[in-house]
């Protein structure tokens, strides 16, 4: 070590010396409050700037000497020892070896009432599919051999209770993270709800995909203003069991807003079951293009015919068919008689989502 020191102090002794010279010249040409506005002023401005560019050059020089001629070089191998060992002891606790596992069997002896779950599970079918045997538990907690010799000691073993939802997502993903690659970055992973928050592997309801309850309770544990949407007169019906939140949505997250699914045409999900709306058209409604359907719907619920957001249809279209500097839809006609509240505009405009034959949709 004596030897590092005297070569690191050897072949910085340039950059002190530069760090001085370049101090000195600073304090030579300080600018007061009065001579930067003057032509001197302007000059000694030009010329520190052109110290310290030198100093840089300099600085990057003799480092670039250092790294060549392997003066740290010494100095590098003796620092990344300590850094080795402790990636060599983080390496062995994070690869344990086969004679840690003791096998499932092993733990139904006291955890009786997780293996009869566990036993019906998708991930035990798939475990016997692909042949492998004794190690259902152990790959999600980790090797249990210390567990069982120290008595049931629970802290050798990863613990989803105790566990952050990162944690928990870390250790999903290891196996699912080519099924659900934007989890993370969904609203959901944002929001740090965690697998375990909707899933359970132990106590999962039948022909789900492990959730713990059925859809869309688990959904309304969170979205309790999406259960009272549900309450309207009119609706999607899944309080009726005929869709679920996922036909529409995927939890594991999506590029679209509120991590919304696009249908298999790469449109608006709406238009997998309405598919009379997808066209294409001759003439489109630009609104369903830039907008979407919820400008003018609610999917989830609504008091009012056909999901809309208006009771009465003529309020929706005066939305945007207003004379108006905001909006560049055209304005309502003069002989357009809107004091006859009770003729709604879809009775002479019915293809309104879009027309083949009619360039104002009126057939």
């Amino acid at each position: 070590m004596p030897e590092i020191v005297v070569a690191k102090w050897f072949y910085f002794t340039p950059i002190l010396e530069c760090d001085v010279y370049l101090r000195s010249d600073l304090h030579r040409y300080n600018l007061d409050a009065n001579s930067h506005r003057s032509g001197t002023g302007q000059r000694r401005q030009v010329r520190l700037l052109e110290q310290i560019v030198r100093f840089s050059r300099c600085r990057v020089m003799i480092l670039g000497m250092l790294i060549g001629a392997g003066g740290l070089g010494s100095a590098r191998v003796a620092m990344a020892a300590p850094h080795q060992s402790q990636a060599a002891s983080w390496s062995s606790k994070a690869i344990p070896k086969p004679d840690d596992y003791i096998g499932s069997e092993i733990c139904a002896t006291c955890h009786q009432d997780e293996a009869k779950s566990f036993a019906t599970n998708a991930h035990t079918k798939l475990v016997a599919e692909h042949g492998v045997k004794d190690v259902s538990c152990e790959d999600c907690h980790g090797p249990a051999k210390a567990h069982v010799e120290s008595g049931g000691n629970a802290s050798t073993l990863f613990r989803f209770t105790k566990a952050t939802s990162k944690e928990v997502d870390e250790k999903c993903l290891a196996c699912h993270v080519g099924n659900h690659p934007n989890s993370t970055r969904s609203s959901h992973g944002a929001g740090l709800v965690g697998c375990t928050n909707c899933h359970s592997i132990h106590k999962s309801e039948p022909h789900t995909a492990s959730l713990k309850e059925d859809q869309p309770k688990v959904c309304y544990q969170c979205h309790t203003d999406i259960n009272a949407a549900f309450m309207q007169p009119f609706h999607h019906r899944v309080p009726e069991g005929l869709i679920k939140c996922t036909d529409c949505h995927d939890p594991h997250g999506t590029f679209q807003p509120k991590m919304v699914r696009l249908s298999a045409t790469q449109d608006a999900i709406c238009t997998k079951c309405h598919v009379e709306t997808l066209g294409p058209w001759v003439y489109e409604h630009p609104p369903v293009k830039t907008e979407g359907c919820t400008l003018c719907h609610s999917p989830h619920g609504s008091p009012n015919p056909r999901l809309l957001k208006r009771s009465n249809v003529n309020l929706l279209c005066l939305q945007c068919h207003s004379a108006s500097i905001n909006f560049t839809a055209p304005g309502t006609p003069s002989f357009h008689n809107q004091a006859n509240q009770y003729q709604a505009c879809t009775v002479c405009h019915v293809q309104i989502h879009g027309s083949n034959a009619s360039s104002v949709f009126f057939k």
